[in-house]
């Protein structure tokens, strides 16, 4: 191994991404068919979400080595990212012929099989992990999708040691037990669709508490006040007291959801819209989410992808995105009413009086869907749980094959196709 790679790699194990990346170059240079140099550099771009330039450079690493299982592994984890999940499965089955039960093996395993919506092979894949935090909870997420909550959910707290969850609060964490006595602080976790999702158990946590402070992003403030009055909503946490504390998406394992039947479906957020209806009904569309997900390269498309759907004129066609690719709007002439949102209650003020709302798994369809406004997701062919029974009026319209977005499109005009004649028949 060459000096320079070594920089590198001690580089990369401090998290020096940059100064990894300086001492890879000099590598490379010097030797540019180092398997090891091209592991680290597949590393590097999925690190960055490059999954195209990561899927390259590893690929030339198996290539050059055989076997290679540490890139094998990242390899296979590139391709669950961008929809590859059979690569991803042969990788990983033989990766498992070479360290059987392996359990980072078998969790990409399971994720591939999940992908390719073969959930029972998912589960065992899963299960062969063993007692292991990402395996446990990649397991609950399985058996969501299968509408089992009472399995599931327990086996989503796996999360809290995979993240760190809770890390530094104060007081203890919420058994899920009345404290009619204590005030109960709810922390957000990842992402702004959780605690919308979540946002239906917040009231009735009034019950039991005689005070809830909900921690929430700045974004989601003063939609999230409008819930109840005797809610309380921060955005910080300095000079705020609590007794106990709890993750935003323990709430439903935390109160006793055991099941589809049990689940609140809502609506539970109830904004004014800002704008009357008009003559033809209103389609709000919205076609990718936070580029820095990691699963961002599947769940996100273009605009251009999606002008099947605008090409039906029958309907008032606005732009729900915010973010990277919003100037795509601007270019194929659709308007932009949330071009000057403040936050999520103005943009709920424009759902409010939408008669249907197309979006891509991203918090916008939390949002509708808390809102009881008509909603079709456009998702993988590993449709997320959260689409599957949690709201009242969500449509899934997932896709037939990877990466394939003609499916999601033809189900939504369907969807448009009975609004209009449901609008005719009025």
């Amino acid at each position: 191994m060459s000096r320079s790679l070594e920089k590198a790699r001690a580089r990369f194990a401090r998290g020096d991404r940059a100064g990894a990346e300086r001492h890879l170059r000099a590598a490379l240079a010097h030797q540019p068919n180092d398997p090891d140099a091209l592991h680290l550099a597949g590393l590097l771009h999925l690190g960055r979400h490059e999954h195209g330039a990561a899927i390259a450079a590893l690929r030339r690493a198996v290539a050059l080595r055989t076997p290679f299982p540490e890139a094998m592994l990242d390899l296979s984890v590139a391709c669950n990212r961008t929809g590859e999940h059979e690569l991803a499965r042969q990788l990983c089955e033989l990766l498992l012929t070479l360290s059987p039960n392996a359990p980072a093996a078998c969790i990409n395993l399971g994720m591939a099989w999940k992908g390719l919506g073969r959930l029972p092979e998912a589960k065992r894949a899963f299960e062969a992990a063993g007692d292991h935090p990402m395996a446990r909870f990649n397991l609950g997420h399985t058996l969501l999708l299968e509408g089992d909550l009472e399995g599931g959910l327990p086996l989503l707290e796996a999360r809290r040691a995979l993240l760190g969850t809770g890390r530094g609060l104060s007081g203890a964490p919420w058994a899920g037990d009345a404290r009619p006595e204590a005030t109960l602080l709810v922390i957000p976790e990842q992402g702004l669709g959780d605690v919308l999702l979540a946002s239906r158990f917040f009231v009735p946590l009034l019950s039991r508490f005689a005070r809830v402070v909900v921690h929430a992003p700045a974004s989601l403030r003063r939609l999230l006040a409008t819930l109840d009055p005797r809610l309380e909503v921060v955005t910080a946490l300095e000079g705020v007291r609590w007794d106990l504390w709890a993750p935003v998406m323990s709430l439903p394992h935390l109160l006793g959801v055991r099941s589809l039947e049990a689940l609140p479906v809502g609506p539970w957020l109830h904004v004014a819209p800002g704008e009357a209806p008009g003559a033809r009904p209103r389609v709000g569309i919205n076609w990718a989410g936070n580029p820095s997900y990691a699963y961002d390269a599947v769940r996100s498309t273009s605009l251009g992808t999606l002008a099947p759907l605008l090409a039906i004129r029958d309907v008032e066609w606005l732009s729900l995105h915010r973010g990277a690719r919003e100037t795509e709007a601007a270019a194929m002439n659709l308007a932009q009413p949330l071009a000057g949102a403040r936050d999520f209650l103005d943009t709920a003020r424009v759902v409010a009086s939408l008669d249907l709302v197309i979006s891509t798994e991203t918090a916008i369809p939390n949002l509708s869907g808390a809102m009881g406004v008509p909603t079709c997701v456009l998702t993988v062919r590993d449709a997320d749980w959260r689409w599957r029974g949690w709201y009242a009026d969500v449509t899934v319209c997932d896709q037939d094959a990877p990466g394939n977005w003609f499916g999601p499109i033809a189900k939504a005009a369907r969807a448009i196709q009975r609004l209009l004649e449901a609008r005719a028949a009025a």
